[in-house]
């Protein structure tokens, strides 16, 4: 038997579109393993959180809400227990002195990006 070219074309077609899906799921696998997300109001001023990653490289996070004088900066950091990472929220010193010293209360909550294994 003879192949047309649209037969040809069809089954060229067919073939990529099933890598393609086969490539699509296993990188969302991939991301959904190694990116985790979430939000979490700090109750202290350091805050461990419990990524559900077996393994923390880089953390990233942000005030999800506007700053207050009680709790004007956080920063993240992996912890030394795997798969979790660190909170640290600060205020300023003072009206007339920024320099961060641990926030006390009144917290904002924290966005915060895992990505590891």
């Amino acid at each position: 038997m003879t192949w047309t070219v649209k037969q040809i074309s069809d089954l060229d077609n067919s073939m990529v579109a099933a890598q393609n899906v086969s490539l699509g799921t296993v990188l969302g696998e991939m991301v959904a393993n190694t990116v985790k997300s979430g939000s979490v109001t700090p109750s202290a001023a350091r805050e461990v959180v419990v990524t559900g990653l077996t393994s923390v490289g880089a953390v990233m996070c942000s005030l999800s809400g506007s700053p207050t004088a009680q709790h004007m900066w956080s920063t993240a950091t992996a912890g030394s227990v795997a798969g979790v990472l660190i909170i640290n929220s600060y205020k300023p010193t003072n009206a007339s002195t920024v320099t961060p010293i641990s926030a006390t209360g009144s917290y904002v909550a924290v966005n915060w990006i895992a990505i590891g294994a």
